[in-house]
């Protein structure tokens, strides 16, 4: 029995005659053994009445305790439980701290699996488990969001990246034992999913990918929140409140008001200049479950940033009726000189469960650093938690950090999941509990029941395959033939007219798309321009002067690259490519075009897709590892040149 059950026995003990706010303050100092034997102590009830007191999470209380031991660097307790696939992991959410949804992935289809949280973390003690639900979807799943709904279950939204790519949205529904997915819609021709917020979807469409738009998923209405592309890029990231829409680009962040209620149109409001410069950013998702009234407390609104010199947190202070934005910065961690000297750079920030925890990794240019994952709980000014909580994790036994990584954090659970494209999964338990005392932090959770099913629309559980859409996974390799083929096809159906002399569209000459082109190290930069966090769209090469000048277009702009330039120059007149061609041989060069180079690429996210193929090349050089090799010793299908760079390897039999 510990201390504090001992002396809660008795007819008048402190919690039933002690202030809640005292109760509260000396709750946030118990280990989690304690708190959850206090739950089983005649104070029960009067502590479950604290722990319900929010909609859909349990309270911060609970949160302190489990991570006492996550937030002491000093005593770095977890442990890990390895869940291998034979797919690469594409995209994983941890949802209200009891069930785990994880898509694995591969190069024409996905499965969707909803698994039991408990289950997942009796792995290795157990003889056998299953998920609670499956589902076959036709296309590599590249992201997702989950929105929880308090009376009728969840929504799922996943961007499917396929030749045409779309939105997948479903729901899960009860089978008695099981459970199913049921597809609600499809929305085709999206990509890059922002936000989910009831019946409206952020999200930009193939042809128009930088520019933001809300789909409402119900009615099929969209509403694009520009008109015209920006110069500078995309937007990064997007997110709802109640009647207002903010979405960050490299430079400015904007407010849209949005008529949920009537018109469901969306009017500009107001915009701010970014004022620092941002190689990463997000929003915060605020709540996951839909209540029925709208809060201050709900309405607040989180921004991190990333850069290479850290990470700060800015609150979005929105109140149109009195006609007040305002960034009011909250929180900086800096990477300090020495990581600055090695280029450590951070990359993918994420909000955890709520959004008074942040979320990111850490690479270095460095190969000897491995990549770590950070996690940083944020002050609050009537928090009992100190300014130096920033736990760091760099574990070579856990999952790869550097090869398209996904990850979620539960801070109130006390549960982080990695995986990525080598098809390594884990689970992570920094809560300290196990057996009975599991069950009881589980209880403090708001349970989630998923509607019955009529057997309508549900999902198949059979595999279901698309036209694949190169490159899946993208890791810096050389593209599959048949990828190959799909470009040049794709890029000769954007084929000018009238090709100028001494200018040609022999793509079938060129290496490929990931290789270096007639001089150009276009690569890189054909990736930035369609995967960098501010993104302008899928590159399509129009014309050539051979190992001299390359033409193309993205995401409705038309681009020109001397050879070997790093940064291209962008049209900022309308102008067709052969009249661009004409100009540059008239001049000798671009001095009298209509063309201006484009802001700086994210140089982060060039450095990222960059150590993936060195990374994987150092493994296999230094310490004898092959992931890609191991994912096809569990089954997978890997293509051979992902194996090995070596012309003269030959595969092993199971590979293709």
């Amino acid at each position: 029995m510990s201390a504090i059950e001992r002396h809660s026995i008795g007819e008048h003990n402190f919690l039933t005659g002690s202030p809640s706010d005292v109760i509260l303050d000396i709750f946030c100092h118990l280990a989690i053994a304690d708190l959850l034997a206090v739950r089983c102590c005649s104070g029960s009830r009067y502590f479950s009445e604290i722990l319900w007191r929010t909609h859909c999470r349990c309270h911060p209380t609970v949160s302190h305790s489990v991570n006492r031991n996550v937030w002491r660097p000093s005593e770095p307790y977890y442990r890990t439980i390895h869940l291998p696939s034979n797919r690469p992991i594409t995209w994983v959410r941890l949802v209200l701290g009891q069930w785990v949804l994880i898509a694995s992935s591969d190069t024409s289809s996905s499965i969707i699996a909803l698994w039991h949280l408990s289950s997942l973390l009796q792995v290795g003690r157990e003889s056998t488990v299953s998920p609670v639900a499956q589902a076959f979807l036709d296309g590599p799943v590249e992201q997702g969001l989950v929105q929880v709904h308090r009376y009728h279950g969840v929504t799922i939204a996943l961007c499917l990246k396929k030749r045409i790519p779309c939105i997948s949205v479903m729901t899960i529904e009860n089978l008695g034992q099981t459970a199913a997915f049921r597809q609600l819609t499809t929305i085709p021709d999206a990509s890059h999913l922002r936000f989910l917020r009831g019946f409206y979807i952020g999200v930009a469409f193939s042809q128009n990918i930088s520019i933001p738009s809300v789909h409402n998923w119900r009615t099929g209405d969209v509403d694009y929140l520009q008109t015209i592309p920006d110069l500078k890029g995309g937007y990064i990231d997007m997110a709802a409140r109640s009647n207002w829409i903010a979405a960050v680009s490299r430079m400015h962040l904007h407010i849209y008001i949005l008529d949920f209620l009537g018109s469901g149109r969306c009017k500009f409001w107001r915009g701010l200049n970014m004022p620092i410069a941002m190689s990463s950013a997000c929003f915060d998702e605020g709540s996951v479950s839909v209540v029925p009234s709208v809060d201050e407390e709900s309405e607040k609104l989180y921004l991190c940033v990333g850069n290479r010199r850290g990470i700060h947190i800015y609150e979005v202070v929105c109140r149109p009726l009195d006609d007040h934005l305002e960034l009011i910065p909250v929180w900086t961690h800096n990477l300090g000189l020495v990581a600055q000297k090695h280029e450590s750079l951070t990359v993918q920030p994420r909000f955890g469960a709520s959004p008074h925890v942040i979320t990111w990794l850490r690479d270095c240019v460095d190969l000897s650093f491995l990549p770590t994952f950070v996690a940083a709980r944020i002050p609050t000014p009537d928090s009992v938690v100190g300014t130096g909580d920033v736990i760091e994790i760099s574990d070579p036994n856990l999952p790869s950090l550097y090869c398209q990584p996904v990850r979620d954090f539960d801070e109130a659970r006390g549960v982080a999941i990695f995986g990525n494209a080598f098809g390594e999964l884990a689970l992570i338990d920094f809560s300290g509990v196990a057996g009975r005392s599991q069950e009881i932090l589980e209880s403090c959770f708001q349970p989630l029941s998923f509607p019955p099913s009529f057997g309508c629309d549900l999902l198949p559980t059979e595999p279901v395959h698309c036209v694949f859409a190169p490159p899946f996974p993208y890791c810096g390799g050389d593209l599959y033939d048949e990828h190959k083929e799909y470009l040049f096809e794709l890029w000769r159906e954007h084929e000018p007219e009238n090709i100028p002399e001494g200018w040609d569209t022999d793509w079938e000459l060129w290496g490929g798309w990931v290789c270096f082109v007639n001089g150009f190290q276009f690569a890189g930069i054909a990736s930035l321009l369609e995967n960098a966090y501010h993104y302008y769209g899928q590159v399509i090469p129009l014309l050539q002067r051979p190992y001299d000048y390359l033409i193309f277009e993205a995401g409705g702009f038309l681009f020109v690259l001397r050879e070997h330039g790093l940064v291209p120059y962008i049209a900022y007149e309308l102008i067709a490519p052969e009249e661009l061609a004409t100009m540059i041989d008239a001049n000798d060069g671009l001095a009298s075009a209509p063309v201006t180079r484009i802001p700086k690429l994210d140089d982060t996210r060039h450095l990222e897709l960059g150590n993936t193929q060195r990374r994987w090349e150092y493994e296999r050089e230094h310490q004898k590892r092959n992931r890609w090799q191991e994912l096809v010793d569990r089954g997978g299908k890997v293509h051979w040149s992902l194996l090995a760079k070596d012309i003269h390897y030959r595969p092993r039999k199971n590979s293709q």
